[in-house]
């Protein structure tokens, strides 16, 4: 024992390495003391509960004044809210925990709380905005809006609720819970989230597929071509009659046999198939034939096949039905034979037929067997073809091949247009049974065409006062929108009633002035514009109607018609007044054919503007002009309803009406 100390100080040292002190003994009397000190403190710690910082994960989590399933709520937590829970202490019943808070003490259990700060694995926003809700479902209140970017992490065990939203925290606080959709686990980039766009479109899914076309383009600031999939995709909701031309530019690079030989039968190898008097191409066309009509072969003229149509295999075109502007005013005209264009021979360039109808399947092979480097134009030309020709079994199959192309490419409009035509073949009832699909289906009122319409490409123009209209390359035909005339000037605001006189006189010179002067520029602008419309796209207007036949006999006799419209600008509401005095309307012979098919029919109309073009079926001309006075007569009525559809008691038509002004403000006394 050392000296001077006392014995129950006294302690036991040993020796280590290098002489230090290796350990030190407490005596007996100390050791007792200690270790009762302990137990007191493990029993004090089991008595207060140990606490632990939490955050509440639900939305108005119930607090009780006792812990019991029946106690009274007397306090929510908000989503979020940070507390201190305790441990239950050894006389109290498992499962429930106590919270300390400023009203007193409170009773929970654990569901609906989570150990602060909250960690979780790592997403970022893929959307340009992602609300994030209180609750696991959509209709709950909105805590936060994220941005595309936004960088946080999931909650690792969600409550109950819709599975597709997360927990989403932020510096290890729960803000809320989000579609999951909106999330991804990659940083988003313009190319990650174009890809992923083109999956859902191949899904069938627009609406989201434009999410993140929207996400795709913004990321691009704005720029570059991802801004076109956003337009496609808009077109896809509004017009997606209008993204149909997309799907048909193909021609001779989409053959995948040989041509045929003298004698044999030849397919059509292009979307247009052009059929001339003779073996040049300087020769006019007598018809047009879509992709895969059959023809026979009659002989081979160096690069030309002599062909003859075979009437039950030729859904036929016909070039020119004639002038409406040359059908007498309030009159029906019947075309001549001569003037349908009703010729059963002509002359074909070789390279648009083959010999063999290969199957989707066929051409698709050929396409994986070409390389893209070397051969790009001609995988989506085969592409578009096999996706027209595709049975329904495997259109699915070559559209998606067709979407991964055009995407590869930036080619956006078409790959929307091969998402569309997935989408109408899955649609029931797309395809009309048999005896019962005759019917109008389309009515396209054309500005004007860069060259003959059946040789030339359907494009959209919008038109403005300041747009530039460069002539196009090749043929094309303008489908015009937004052209409308400008309102003339109001001057009843700049006049003052003249008591003597008892009438409104302009005396304000100036003023009247700098308006005339004003509206004088407006109209010589849309002068300007609509002159350099007409250099690119020369008139006469057309109308182009498609009918598409079943195998029975047809509803009626085919009429097509152009009424003349008066616009009034000036009032509160459009105005229309049908001028049936200056309606032209015209038979046309239907086809022989009792194969199902679609047929085109192009006519040169009197106007454009102000107009509305038409055709119906109709048993005689008599039954035609009562249906067309009909339809004038409701357009009278209800221009506005007329305007928003295409289709009205069998009567299908295109209207061109000029946008209003509302009436032009009247001076009080």
């Amino acid at each position: 024992m050392g000296e001077g100390r006392p014995e129950w100080e006294s302690t036991i040292v040993g020796e280590g390495p290098m002489g230090f002190p290796s350990s030190r003994m407490r005596s007996p009397i100390l050791v007792s003391a200690r270790a009762a000190g302990c137990v007191l403190a493990l029993l004090l710690c089991a008595a207060c509960g140990k606490a632990q910082e939490m955050t509440a994960t639900q939305d108005g989590l119930e607090l009780r004044t006792a812990p019991r399933d029946d106690a009274e709520v007397v306090e929510k937590l908000s989503l979020g809210a940070r507390v201190q829970v305790h441990e239950p202490r050894l006389w109290e019943e498992a499962g429930w925990h106590r919270i300390e808070t400023k009203s007193g003490r409170r009773w929970t259990k654990l569901d609906g709380l989570a150990p602060y700060p909250l960690r979780g694995e790592e997403r970022f926003v893929r959307l340009e905005e992602l609300p994030v809700h209180a609750t696991r479902e959509e209709s709950g209140r909105i805590t936060e809006t994220l941005k595309l970017g936004d960088e946080l992490q999931l909650l690792a065990v969600d409550p109950p609720g819709e599975p597709e939203y997360r927990g989403v925290i932020r510096g290890g606080v729960l803000l809320g819970y989000a579609d999951e959709f909106g999330l991804a686990a990659e940083k988003p980039l313009t190319r990650n989230l174009l890809a992923s766009a083109g999956e859902l479109l191949e899904k069938g899914d627009f609406d989201r597929a434009k999410q993140l076309a929207r996400a795709a383009w913004l990321m691009a600031e704005k720029t570059g071509k991802s801004g076109a999939l956003v337009e496609a995709l808009t077109l896809a909701e509004t017009e997606p009659s209008s993204l149909r031309e997309e799907l048909t530019g193909f021609g001779e690079k989409a053959a995948s046999e040989l041509p045929p030989t003298q004698g044999a039968l030849g397919y059509v190898v292009p979307y247009r198939g052009w059929v001339r008097e003779g073996p040049d191409l300087r020769d006019p066309i007598v018809t047009m034939l879509p992709v895969d009509t059959v023809v026979e072969v009659l002989n081979v003229q160096g690069a030309w096949a002599h062909v003859g149509l075979i009437a039950k295999r030729t859904p036929w075109m016909a070039v020119e039905l004639g002038d409406l502007a040359k059908v007498g005013a309030g009159e029906t005209a019947t075309l001549s034979a001569a003037q349908r264009g009703a010729r059963a021979r002509g002359y074909m360039q070789l390279t648009s037929l083959q010999a063999k109808r290969p199957s989707a399947a066929e051409h698709l092979a050929k396409v994986t067997a070409l390389s893209r480097e070397e051969h790009g134009e001609e995988r989506l030309e085969l592409l578009k073809r096999a996706v027209l020709i595709a049975e329904p079994q495997e259109l699915p199959q070559v559209a998606q091949a067709l979407i991964d192309e055009a995407f590869l490419g930036e080619r956006y409009r078409l790959a929307v247009a091969a998402a569309l035509r997935i989408r109408e073949a899955a649609q029931p009832g797309s395809e009309p049974p048999a005896g019962k699909g005759w019917r109008v289906e389309t009515v396209t009122s054309i500005y004007g065409c860069s060259g003959p319409p059946l040789e030339a490409q359907v494009e959209q123009v919008e038109f403005t006062p300041d747009a530039d209209y460069p002539k196009p390359t090749g043929n094309v035909c303008a489908l015009v929108t937004g052209l409308s005339s400008p309102c003339d000037v109001c001057l009843s605001d700049l006049s003052e009633y003249d008591a003597k006189d008892r009438q409104h006189v302009l005396r304000d010179k100036v003023a009247v002035d700098s308006a005339l002067t004003d509206h004088e520029d407006v109209i010589g602008n849309h002068t300007l514009a609509t002159s350099r419309l007409e250099d690119s796209y020369p008139r006469p207007s057309r109308m182009r109607v498609t009918v598409r036949a079943g195998t029975g006999a047809p509803p009626g006799r085919l009429f097509l018609f152009e009424l003349p419209l008066d616009v009034e600008r000036y009032e509160t509401s459009p105005v229309v007044k049908p001028l049936l005095k200056e309606l032209r309307l015209s038979e046309v012979d239907l086809p022989d054919s009792a194969d199902l098919g679609r047929w085109e029919y192009w006519m040169s109309t009197l106007q454009w503007d102000d107009a509305a073009h038409g055709a119906l079926f109709a048993p005689d001309p008599k039954a035609a002009m009562k249906a067309v006075q009909a339809f004038a007569r409701e357009l009278r009525a209800k221009p506005p309803e007329l305007l928003a559809r295409n289709e009205s008691a069998g009567v299908v038509y295109s209207l061109h009406v000029s946008e209003h002004c509302g009436k032009c403000p009247a001076r009080a006394r």
